[in-house]
């Protein structure tokens, strides 16, 4: 459905018809909604999110806040950590908007690699033959998708 409303082609400030997947059902005589950009629905879910953890943090840790203030052990590494989730989130809704279905599953299998090759080289992680496998079936897999012309060239 996320990707659905990505995807749905909606204009702001036209009075298209353009319609997010939710509104179609609806009928035609029935005025619809202003049709939002997909950055002011993000903002909502975000502003949404902001006061329920507020809340939580107020009832649980007002104490604490108050004693040692909000910002109270964030040091650099832990701004980096957040920037580099915030730039991930980015790339994951390029990835939904803009790619298909085939592709969504080869990023999946390529981050995964990526990940367990990271980890073993900055955190010593052990891994074993089966992964090493399924690295190969993945870049294989990554490989002939992406080749043009492969029958010409192997026949």
């Amino acid at each position: 459905y996320t990707e659905k409303v990505i995807k749905a082609k909606r204009s702001i400030n036209s009075g298209s018809n353009a319609q997010l997947p939710s509104q179609q059902q609806h009928v035609k005589d029935q005025p619809l909604k202003e049709n939002y950009g997909l950055a002011y629905t993000q903002v909502q879910l975000a502003v949404v999110s902001l006061i329920i953890m507020g809340f939580y943090c107020m009832v649980m840790e007002l104490d604490e806040i108050m004693e040692k203030g909000l910002w109270y052990g964030f040091t650099g590494p832990a701004f980096i950590s957040i920037f580099v989730s915030a730039i991930g989130g980015l790339i994951v809704a390029a990835v939904l908007k803009f790619a298909d279905a085939v592709l969504k599953g080869y990023a999946t299998a390529i981050s995964v690699v990526l990940t367990g090759v990271l980890s073993m080289v900055l955190f010593g992680t052990h891994l074993n033959t089966l992964y090493f496998l399924g690295i190969g079936n993945v870049v294989c897999a990554v490989f002939l998708y992406s080749a043009k012309d492969l029958d010409r060239l192997l026949c």
